[in-house]
């Protein structure tokens, strides 16, 4: 069927106003050939008009749901932009910087007792190596003496060749001792100044620095958190957009619907034009009995039409219009997002520079302390090992006094001499012992006060004002790649408001295609007049078969349950008659609802 595409105006203003003129109005369809064509014409117009909108429509929706689905793969990735880990190690190091400089204090105060402990055993030790060196002088006198009494015996010359590079060596070693213990007394003086400068430092700071720190602290956990949930509700808001698009586009199958059933109409009206045409052996007043029977059909057909539209294109422009508002939250969401952003971190910069500036002198104290610590640490924990040294030499000393005596018992008479010399190297081996037990012990005093200062890794110094700029920037970083995945979320938001506004005014047609629609409608229902009763022998069976070709024709084109369940009132043999095997009534509905456009 060729159709012209009418607009409204027309319609209403040509075709529709015969239906306002009484004098015109025909008795029957079999009289209208005329206005039935122009009625098929005017719904082949409304068919392709609506067409055209639902069409333009579904494009513009889809090309929404693209933008917001874009939205979303950015503000998906915006959840993941901070870096938790990161973040919250850097937040971590602020309060530990905080509790280390809430502890300084006490680990200054433990540290200088631990300097008095170093500085007491120090003293202690200097004045034992002075012992062990004394010890070592009158052993080598001893050494002479066996020389001179064994009246160069040349076994007992060797022995004390023997003893004197032992006794070298021993030198040697203590006097290496000695100064590694000299170094340790003199750096104690200028640790305790360091301790005394550090002490007044943190009477400076302490408490409400590190306070200070730890509010900072939760101040950029929760900014984090904030950021992060700001993500997830403006992305939850565009799923919500998303969901809501993909239902409107499925909503607009409305149109497509319409559309086909609009077609049905004026191909059946056609039908209606050639069957009166060509009525056969029927009488003209039993063929326009048949034509009005089908007129009135193609009336409920279209009344049920004019119907479903309405309700549903209503039902979609309120859904569109709720769209809206959610489009709009998007916009206040990120301009929330923009006004808190600025102003926190001008404060937390603020406050880095504050704790910057004012733990400066601390920091440098405190890293002072900390080296001149580590390194007496280190000079305690080598003199400690040399204790193995002293041990070796008081076992040396022993060993010279048994080969002495062993050596004056195979002489017999003539070794007394050397039994006095072996005498007192038996008590030089004595004393030894006792100054090695007195150096263990100091030893273990300069170990205890070594681990007081070296200190555990929690006491290790941190740059607070380095700890806090660690943590603002890695925060700042992660706003920035949130401001970058939301770069176009203000475009995209209005880009979508817009589509939904003017997609409303396409789909929300009442003026424009149910008015028109509506006067056809009330046309046709003019013009059809239902057979009261079409069984025989009301009717014959000629006409009978006639009416029956005539729907069957009509029904061929049926697309829609709903258009088969209005063509039943209608059937010969009425809503219980069983439909044949060819039936069109018997087609799938999904072959033709799933579709779009």
């Amino acid at each position: 069927m060729t159709t012209t595409a009418y607009c409204p105006e027309q319609i209403q203003e040509d075709t529709l106003q015969r239906a306002a003129i009484p004098g015109e109005m025909p008795e029957h369809a079999a009289a209208t050939g005329l206005s039935l064509a122009e009625l098929g014409e005017a719904l082949a117009g409304i068919a392709g008009g609506l067409d055209a909108r639902f069409v333009a429509a579904g494009t513009a929706l889809a090309r929404a749901y693209e933008i917001v689905e874009g939205l979303i793969g950015a503000l998906e990735n915006v959840t993941n932009a901070f870096e938790r880990d990161a973040a919250d190690a850097a937040v971590d190091s602020m309060r530990r910087t905080a509790e280390r400089l809430t502890r300084l204090p006490a680990i200054q105060a433990a540290r200088k007792e631990a300097l008095v402990a170093i500085e007491q055993a120090s003293a202690a030790l200097s004045h034992q190596i002075d012992q062990v060196n004394r010890t070592l002088s009158f052993l080598r006198i001893c050494g002479l003496n066996i020389k001179v009494a064994a009246a160069g015996t040349g076994d007992f010359s060797s022995f004390a060749d023997t003893m004197f590079v032992k006794l070298d060596l021993g030198e040697t070693e203590m006097e290496a001792l000695a100064r590694e213990i000299v170094w340790l007394a003199e750096a104690v003086p200028a640790m305790f100044e360091v301790e005394r400068q550090l002490a007044g430092e943190c009477a400076l700071v302490i408490p409400h620095i590190p306070r200070k720190l730890s509010g900072d602290a939760v101040a950029l956990q929760q900014h984090q958190l904030e950021l992060s949930e700001r993500a997830l509700r403006i992305a939850e808001v565009a799923r919500q957009i998303r969901a809501q698009v993909g239902t409107a586009l499925g909503a607009l199958q409305v149109g497509d619907s319409t559309r086909q059933r609009l077609e049905h109409l004026a191909d059946g009206l056609q039908d209606v034009d050639a069957f009166l045409a060509a009525p056969g052996a029927l009488a003209d007043d039993v063929a326009g009995q048949l034509a009005d029977h089908a007129v009135a059909l193609l009336a409920a057909q279209a009344a049920d039409t004019l119907e479903t539209f309405q309700r549903e294109s209503r039902l979609l422009a309120s859904s569109l219009r709720g769209i809206g508002p959610s489009a709009a939250s998007l916009l206040d969401l990120r301009e929330a997002d923009s006004a808190g952003e600025g102003p926190f971190l001008h404060q937390l910069e603020q406050s880095v520079a504050e704790v910057t500036s004012v733990t400066e002198s601390l920091r440098e104290a405190d890293a002072r302390s900390g080296r001149l610590s580590s390194l007496a640490s280190t000079t305690a924990e080598n003199l400690s090992q040399r204790l193995a040294t002293v041990h070796r030499i008081t076992s040396d000393v022993q060993q010279m006094a048994w080969n002495t005596d062993l050596r004056c018992y195979r002489m017999g008479p003539e070794g007394r001499g050397l039994a006095v010399v072996a005498s007192e190297i038996r008590g030089f081996a004595a004393t030894l012992a006792t100054i090695a037990s007195g150096i263990a012990r100091s030893f273990d005093g300069l170990t205890v006060a070594a681990t007081v200062i070296r200190g555990s890794e929690e006491d290790a110094g941190v740059d607070a004002g380095a700890a806090l700029a660690e943590s603002l920037g890695c925060i700042r970083d992660g706003g920035q790649r949130m401001r970058s995945g939301l770069s176009e979320l203000d475009e995209g938001a209005s880009s979508v408001a817009e589509i939904l506004e003017d997609t409303t005014g396409k789909i929300d047609c009442e003026e424009d295609v149910g008015g028109p629609l509506a006067a056809i409608t009330e046309r046709l229902s003019q013009f059809g007049r239902e057979i009261p009763d079409l069984a025989e022998p009301a009717i014959s069976e000629e006409a009978l078969t006639a009416l029956g070709d005539l729907l069957a024709a009509i029904a061929a084109r049926y697309t829609m349950a709903r258009e088969r369940e209005v063509h039943r009132a209608f059937q010969p043999g009425g809503e219980t008659a069983a439909a044949p095997a060819s039936d069109p009534f018997d087609l799938d509905d999904d072959d033709f609802d799933d579709g779009l456009f």
